[in-house]
């Protein structure tokens, strides 16, 4: 098959990273892979196959012919059997320039999130159907992205599917390898991602400090336009000297193999790779269990998944994480890389997405 995937921006975010691997995997199955990007961006990709960046303002991300017109000419010369428009402001792009150069090839949409979450009225909902009606498969994230997307849109239910993300165990291990940029000396609760409201950083900060155990320190890794607002309140709370904010990483796995666990307060969520990628590296996860969340996390068993923006129960669930006997922290950990080894692995992925291919383009034909 000749595929093109499209993202909305060279950046190290987790559906761009996600569809550079998933490119470089059905490259090696022996597909033809194009990554095409649209908007401006500097960030690095570990796609080595053809990346073309269309470098285009966000701005005009509604109106802008030109760079609709230049994405038919790619898929002109091209020549692709399917288009991939992985998430965010990419799915509005294709079915644009599709409507305006009337190219045939379909379009399968990455539902990497819970669409319902982000519709802001009726007109912005009756603007989403409009779009996927143009669309001819969509493969969800979890289950509760693809039941969320169900429940919010009128969509053939036949022509959906479930296929989460996976992770590079031999990548991770090399990753792991790395020297260490920074070192810590106390044990650490360690939160990764942007430094948005969705992704709750302030509240995580409110939650860590009314933890009882003091010898325990919590770093934030990554970058927004929280991060002025989370300073201010660290000096508020006096907490300057047990938490520590890194900007982001191109490689988090020497940071994320030292953390005590991972926690992630997030609003909303699809099923965040970084979960994953701590489950396999043997590290706790503590999370809301918000999106495809609950569908890895289970309390006691290979994590803690705690009920959606109640503060009280993740504070308890990181009291009884720390107080556990290493025999039961160590079952969970052995739990949660099993889960992950078996199921969420990106061999495992990339053959579902290949078969999935193959019978949108059948239906098709």
């Amino acid at each position: 098959m000749k595929i093109l995937q499209l993202i909305q921006k060279p950046q190290r975010r987790g559906a761009e990273i996600f569809a550079s691997q998933l490119s470089h995997a059905l490259q090696q199955l022996g597909h033809e892979l194009i990554l095409v990007s649209v908007f401006e961006g500097d960030g690095q990709l570990d796609f080595t196959g053809k990346q073309i960046h269309l470098q285009r303002p966000i701005s005009k991300r509604l109106t802008d012919y030109k760079s609709w017109a230049a994405f038919s000419k790619i898929i002109t010369e091209f020549q692709p059997d399917l288009i991939q428009a992985n998430a965010a402001d990419t799915l509005k792009f294709a079915v644009f320039s599709k409507l305006f150069f009337r190219w045939k090839q379909p379009i399968i949409y990455r539902n990497a999130n819970q669409m319902g979450d982000f519709i802001k009225g009726s007109w912005h909902r009756r603007f989403n159907q409009f779009l996927l009606n143009r669309v001819g498969a969509i493969a969800s994230v979890s289950q509760a992205s693809q039941d969320d997307l169900l429940k919010t849109f009128r969509f053939p239910s036949q022509q959906c599917k479930v296929i989460p993300i996976g992770i590079v165990p031999e990548e991770i291990e090399e990753k792991r390898k790395a020297a260490a940029s920074y070192q810590f000396s106390q044990p650490f609760l360690l939160q990764i991602g942007g430094l948005v409201p969705e992704k709750d950083p302030l509240g995580m900060l409110h939650i860590f400090h009314t933890l009882k155990d003091k010898s325990i320190n919590l770093v934030f890794v990554g970058s927004g336009p929280l991060e002025s607002k989370l300073l201010k309140e660290i000096q508020r709370l006096s907490l300057q000297d047990r938490v520590q904010l890194i900007p982001n990483q191109t490689n988090i796995f020497p940071i994320l193999s030292q953390a005590t666990a991972l926690v992630m307060p997030s609003k909303i969520e699809g099923l965040p790779a970084v979960i994953l990628e701590a489950m396999y590296c043997k590290v706790h996860v503590v999370a809301y269990g918000v999106g495809g969340i609950p569908e890895v996390l289970r309390t006691g068993e290979t994590g803690f998944c705690i009920n959606p923006e109640d503060q009280a129960e993740f504070l308890s669930a990181i009291h009884n994480l720390l107080s556990l006997p290493p025999n039961q922290k160590n079952q969970i950990l052995n739990n949660a890389q099993t889960l992950v080894q078996s199921k969420y692995t990106l061999t495992k992925v990339t053959q579902d997405f290949e078969s999935f291919y193959l019978d949108i383009l059948d239906h098709n034909s």
